[in-house]
């Protein structure tokens, strides 16, 4: 799996949430670390300053020593419980820089924490997480973080011994399962394969609920849990522990309440083009999930 994880940073001490996660999966697979920061001076806010260009030029400078610093602090941390992590500062727009980053360093993985309904705090309100999710050519691991904790403390342990992965049916939302199969194994976690049957009537849609007609929901399901089986025993058959359920309602608020009572420790999920996951709802499953639940959640690229 990744075998080097880009952990994009702020500052914050909400972006810092990601670290736990980034470091346990840098344990587990291995993986070595890079922790990342963009510097960059919006016109608009170059403007108000009301500054020649080349005391904006300092500016950027300071920011650029600033940063430096409090990502080598990071890295001698991180150091200390015997990982391999390095810094990395660019300039540019947050998303384009960890973008750009990530395809010319050949980055395998991104871990980044995103804030509420808003996403990252201080980068535009969530702007740079959807932009990196809707860009990003590999794996990215979103955490959500908490106003209410403290800040983030890698040496803790983290664990990920459930993982949740919805399937639709399609081959897009298999290709997360290669993904899966090797975290699992690295983690010793068991999988849960999770499908919302849907009868497709026309006329009833309403965002990603679909009202049945109950006798062919019936059939659906029976459809459904024949289909994860066959799956899960796929799974077990490379030595991983394998469950299989089912929920009937909204797709994406059955995820997230299925998660939430079965302590699930994170969802992973197939995304597709720049839309998101196909066949649900144009990628509003992954939107709902990630701004409902509280849950880490992988998202693989299909191709």
């Amino acid at each position: 799996m990744a075998t080097r994880i880009l952990v994009p940073l702020d500052g914050s001490s909400l972006a810092e949430q990601a670290l736990p996660s980034a470091v346990a999966w840098a344990q587990r697979l291995p993986a070595d670390l890079v922790l990342f920061r963009a510097i960059w001076i919006p016109a608009d806010i170059a403007e108000m300053l009301d500054e020649s260009t080349v005391k904006l030029n300092a500016i950027v400078v300071q920011l650029e020593a600033e940063a430096k610093d409090y990502l080598a602090a990071l890295v001698e941390q991180i150091g200390e419980v015997g990982l391999e992590a390095c810094a990395a500062v660019r300039q540019g727009p947050a998303a384009d820089a960890i973008l750009d980053y990530a395809e010319q360093t050949g980055v395998d993985q991104i871990v980044m924490a995103t804030h509420g309904y808003s996403g990252i705090k201080r980068w535009t309100h969530g702007s740079v997480a959807e932009r990196v999710l809707q860009a990003a050519q590999v794996p990215l691991l979103l955490v959500r973080a908490s106003e209410r904790d403290q800040a983030a403390d890698w040496r803790q342990p983290l664990h990920c011994r459930r993982i949740l992965v919805p399937l639709d049916g399609s081959p897009v939302a298999e290709q997360i399962l290669p993904t899966v199969t090797q975290l699992a194994k690295s983690f010793n976690a068991e999988v849960t394969l999770f499908q919302v049957p849907i009868a497709y009537v026309s006329g009833w849609m309403t965002g990603d609920w679909y009202l049945p007609i109950y006798g062919v929901l019936e059939t659906a399901e029976k459809d459904g849990e024949a289909y994860l089986r066959a799956a899960a025993d796929h799974l077990e058959g490379q030595g991983i522990k394998a469950t299989t359920a089912t929920a009937i309602g909204s797709v994406a608020s059955c995820i997230v309440e299925y998660a939430a009572a079965n302590n699930m420790d994170l969802i992973a999920m197939c995304t597709h083009g720049r839309t998101g996951l196909a066949r649900w709802a144009l990628g509003s499953v992954a939107d709902r999930v990630l701004r409902a639940g509280d849950k880490p959640i992988l998202l693989v690229r299909a191709q």
